[in-house]
């Protein structure tokens, strides 16, 4: 199987329940929560789009494929001509996803106030209802994130803020940050990032990593503050309607 370095890595963090190599894909559905776990990536040398999209409509669930650039590992070719196919098929392009880096040699200073534990609690809960997160999906969120190997939940004093961190092979990818809208630019996020990194830190990170969509600015911003860097990324070509 032909796979990019970080889209191996973040599918290995962000596990769908159903994964299947076949027919020139990788295949991975989770009952269609979050596009990560519900995409396709081509794997060569031939792949099928017919077979993809069978996959997906069987499931219910509209055909969708990650498009990486820049993933060190991957065929740019195969990627490329897969583009084009979809592009004469009429699939969209959608969200363009940055995927950014940085180094963890030192342990970051552990904020006061932030708890990071193995399950998430009220707290945790409560970020998610304040940003308007549906049940379906935060159940869905950690049923995701309880098939990776070693996670860490992040949650501030006034459960406010939230974050999640994912731990393996030398690298940590964060996930699920989020603050209550009437709490952001105060610095919240920078704190539940900076906990999750010592933790990270201590289990044996030394690099870590996430994933943003590339028109959030603010976030680009705050996560470039963060001491992160851009290291490519990928878009979603999704099936017209």
């Amino acid at each position: 199987m032909t796979i990019g370095t970080w889209a191996a890595r973040l599918a290995e963090d962000w596990p769908a329940d159903e994964v299947e190599v076949r027919d020139g894909w990788r295949l991975g559905a989770d009952g269609g929560v979050t596009r990560r776990a519900n995409s396709a990536l081509p794997v060569g040398p031939e792949p099928r789009i017919e077979a993809m999209e069978g996959f997906y409509r069987e499931r219910g669930i509209t055909p969708c494929i990650q498009a990486w650039s820049g993933d060190p590992g991957a065929d740019d070719a195969l990627i490329a001509r897969v583009d084009a196919e979809l592009d004469a098929r009429g699939y969209r392009a959608e969200q363009s996803t940055l995927l950014m880096t940085r180094r963890l040699d030192a342990r970051p200073a552990p904020p006061e106030g932030v708890d990071v534990l193995p399950d998430p609690d009220e707290r945790w809960h409560a970020v998610a209802d304040s940003v308007g997160e549906s049940p379906t999906r935060a159940q869905g969120v950690l049923r995701i994130l309880g098939r990776a190997p070693v996670v860490g939940y992040a949650a501030d004093a006034d459960g406010v803020a939230r974050g999640s961190v994912t731990v393996g092979g030398g690298r940590c990818g964060i996930f699920t940050m989020a603050t209550a809208p009437a709490e952001r630019g105060r610095g919240r996020a920078g704190r539940i990032m900076g906990a999750l990194l010592a933790w990270a830190h201590a289990k044996g990170a030394r690099e870590a990593y996430l994933v943003v969509e590339a028109d959030n600015t603010a976030a680009v911003r705050a996560y470039e503050r963060a001491g992160f860097t851009g290291a490519g990324g990928y878009r979603y070509r999704v099936a017209p309607d």
